[in-house]
């Protein structure tokens, strides 16, 4: 059987010095035939024992004495003014009423404590408190006055105010005033962590109220895409607009101008932003041009500027059959070059008919090769690396819940 080395043995004392009789446990270790067996076994030895804190000693009994005041006068100034609202309302109601003339004064003790260490803002809550007090101690002078014992009010009164004053004296041996710099510091940090708290919670608001409106409106997605787009910027001005009509390619944008659009194979001629009007009927006899029904009017050539075509005027022209009128031509527009919204043919598909057409081809296909389609179709946009995955999800959605 083995024992460690005792670690308990008295120290040397040190005259002067108080020592106090202390209970403590040392382990011991018992071993037989290779099996050891450890325990906990008391011992009794001593301690030094600090000296008594004198300091702490007193702020504890004026806190102590400064509470015991405090409930007298609370009781003192509850029966004065109970005894005196008791000529109007009834004696219960009366004496609890009166207590309220105390406790607002107290709170104001108790929030000045708290902001002990910020003088700016506890300013406020100290002088509430002296108002407070003061029409507590007018309404007990009051109940003396009516009584035909003033002297006894006064008396009563000066109660609460002696309650005041040691919480004063309590207040002042815990304020301990901080330099400008260390106040400063101290302020910028709960400014810090309150902003913290604030964003923090607010977030969660946020979300809770967002996972709200996902779980109750079906149409949440839609409404949020919807809400999404119109968030995004607009052109910015000057840039050129380009007209893209059912699957052509755009065509060249004119500097200054909005693009022409690309011939379309219909019946109608469309409209050229050019000034100068397109002659319908044949050229004059002197020059005939060969009519061969083409689907649109050709484009005339570019003038110079105050260089305009004009048909001659001194040649006889032939008559003609009669042709439907020539839609007029639009004037210049004066606001040219600045930005316009994308035009697009009456008919023509839109973006989803596009996105759903390729995913009936193909549901499989990725979001990178259905954006370059829609691109090919409908033009060049930085607008579409968002919002056709997005209309693909929704177009998805709505299949799979039909399908459902």
């Amino acid at each position: 059987m083995t024992h460690p080395t005792p670690d308990h043995e008295q120290q040397p004392r040190i005259p002067g010095r108080r020592y106090r009789e202390v209970t403590r446990y040392r382990t011991e270790t018992t071993t037989i035939n290779g099996i050891s067996a450890t325990e906990e076994v008391p011992y009794t030895t001593w301690e030094p024992v600090p000296p008594r804190d004198w300091d702490g000693m007193v702020i504890r009994g004026v806190t102590a004495g400064a509470v015991g005041v405090t409930l007298l006068a609370t009781t003192s100034t509850a029966a004065a003014i109970g005894g005196l609202l008791d000529k109007t309302v009834p004696a219960p109601v009366a004496y609890a009423a009166a207590v309220v003339f105390t406790v607002p004064w107290l709170a104001c003790q108790g929030v000045e404590y708290v902001l002990r260490r910020e003088p700016d803002r506890a300013r406020k809550a100290r002088i509430a408190g002296w108002v407070l007090l003061v029409i507590s101690m007018a309404t007990v002078v009051a109940y003396g006055v009516d009584k035909g014992e003033p002297i006894a009010g006064a008396a009563g009164a000066a109660v609460d105010l002696m309650s005041k004053g040691m919480w004063v004296l309590v207040l002042s041996l815990h304020a301990v005033p901080l330099s400008r710099g260390v106040a400063n510091w101290l302020r910028q940090r709960k400014e810090k962590l309150t902003a913290e708290a604030v964003v923090a919670a607010d977030i969660r608001r946020q979300d809770q109220f967002e996972a709200y409106m996902r779980a109750v409106f079906p149409n949440y997605e839609t409404v949020q895409a919807i809400t999404t787009v119109a968030e995004q910027p607009a052109p910015q001005s000057g840039t050129p607009v380009q007209t893209v009509v059912s699957g052509q390619a755009p065509s060249a944008s004119v500097s200054g101008h909005a693009s022409v659009p690309a011939p379309v194979p219909a019946a109608a001629p469309t409209p050229q932003p050019a000034p100068i009007a397109q002659p319908t009927a044949p050229a004059p006899a002197a020059a005939p041009v060969p009519v061969s029904a083409p689907s649109v009017p050709p484009v005339p050539p570019a003038t110079p500027q105050g260089d305009e075509q004009q048909a001659p005027a001194d040649t006889p022209v032939p008559p003609t059959p009669p042709t439907p009128p020539t839609p007029p031509t639009p004037p210049a527009d004066p606001t040219a070059g600045t930005a316009r919204p994308p035009l697009r043919a009456v008919g023509a598909p839109t973006k989803s008919d596009t996105i759903r057409a390729a995913l009936a081809a193909n549901s499989s296909i990725s979001d990178e090769a259905l954006i370059q389609r829609v691109n090919e179709v409908h033009g060049e946009d930085s607008k579409n690396l968002d919002t056709v995955p997005r209309t693909r999800r929704r177009i998805e959605d709505k299949l799979k819940k039909k399908a459902s």
